[in-house]
C-alpha cells in the first residue's frame, strides 16, 4: 500500500545509503512502475468500462509479467496491488465493484518491487469531463508541486526543504496541503531487504531548517497531497481508505535517486 501517516514510521533514524548496484536495480522497478500507471491513465483516457477490481488484476498481471512483484499486494495487509483513490478519498483506497463516473478525481498509486528494491510511484487523473475548473486547477498544482518538492533537492540542503517546496507552491494557488500523510525514503536494510517506508517522514509543508542533510545515495519518495477545502482527513471503517472531509484531493508522487550533483527520476513516465 502507500504512503503511511507520519506516526506509522520506525523510530529509528538511522539511514543507509544505496549503492550503484541498488540503482541499476531500482531504475528496473522504477520503469515497471511507470509503464504500469501510463496503462492505467490510458485506460481512463479511453474511459475503459471496468470496475477497480478488474484493474487491480490488470496491473497486478502487468507488473508479474514485466519481471516486478507488487509491492503493496500484502503489504501490512493490504489486499490490494494498486491503491484506487476516488474524489474525497486521499490514499490507501481500496479495489472495488466501483466503476468510474464522469468527472472523476482518480489517483492510482503502486510500487513495484524488483530485486530488494523499489520504484514508488502515483498519478491523478480525471475520468472524462472535469467537474469544474478547480478540479483541472488542483491537478495541475499538484503535479507542479511535486516537481517544485523534487527541484528543492540538493545535496547539503536539510529534508525540509521538500516540504517547503510543495507548500509555497500549492497555498499560491489556494490549496490545502495534507500534512499528517506524506514522503518517505527506501533503503535496504542489514539483511539486504527492501523497506517501502523507510524514515524520515517527508513532510509537505515544513521549514528549509528542518530535518536531516540530503546526502548522495538517498532514495526520497516525494508525494503532494492537495485538497479543495481545509485538509482534514480520517480513515473509514474498512481501516485502509484515508478521506479528506471538505472537498475533493489529488495526489502525485515520484521516486527519486539523489547523485552528488543532480536527481534522478527512478519512475519518471515522461523520457522512457
Amino acid at each position: 500500500m502507500k504512503s503511511l501517516s507520519k506516526e506509522s514510521f520506525a523510530d529509528s533514524l538511522y539511514l543507509p545509503l544505496q549503492d550503484q548496484e541498488f540503482l541499476q536495480n531500482q531504475r528496473i522497478a522504477g520503469k515497471v512502475a511507470a509503464k504500469a500507471l501510463i496503462m492505467l491513465e490510458q485506460m481512463v483516457i479511453d474511459k475503459t468500462d471496468k470496475s477497480l477490481i478488474e484493474l487491480d488484476i490488470i496491473v497486478e498481471q502487468f507488473i508479474r509479467d514485466n519481471g516486478g512483484i507488487p509491492s503493496f499486494k500484502g503489504y501490512r495487509g493490504f489486499p490490494n496491488s494498486c491503491c484506487f483513490s476516488i474524489n474525497k478519498q486521499l490514499v490507501h483506497g481500496l479495489a472495488t465493484d466501483y466503476r468510474f463516473q464522469e468527472g472523476d478525481m482518480i489517483t492510482f498509486d503502486l510500487g513495484v518491487t524488483y530485486n530488494h528494491t523499489i520504484g514508488d510511484s502515483a498519478l491523478s487523473v480525471i475520468f472524462g469531463e472535469p467537474k469544474c475548473e478547480q478540479h483541472v486547477r488542483l491537478l495541475q498544482t499538484t503535479k507542479k508541486a511535486l516537481y517544485a518538492g523534487i527541484n528543492a533537492v540538493k545535496v547539503g540542503n536539510r529534508m525540509g526543504c521538500i516540504g517547503n517546496a510543495i507548500y509555497k507552491c500549492a497555498i499560491a494557488e489556494g490549496f490545502g496541503v495534507v500534512n499528517n500523510y506524506g514522503g518517505h525514503t527506501i533503503i535496504r536494510d542489514n539483511d539486504g531487504n527492501e523497506v517501502l517506508h523507510a524514515q524520515p517522514f517527508i513532510a509537505n509543508r515544513d521549514n528549509i531548517n528542518n530535518g536531516i542533510r540530503i546526502q548522495p545515495g538517498m532514495v526520497l519518495c516525494i508525494e503532494p497531497m492537495l485538497t479543495i477545502g481545509e485538509p482534514k482527513t480520517r480513515t473509514e471503517e474498512d481501516q485502509w481508505t484515508v478521506i479528506t472531509e471538505n472537498g475533493v484531493s489529488c495526489h502525485f508522487e515520484h521516486s527519486v535517486y539523489v547523485h552528488s550533483d543532480h536527481v534522478e527520476i527512478i519512475t519518471d513516465r515522461e523520457n522512457l
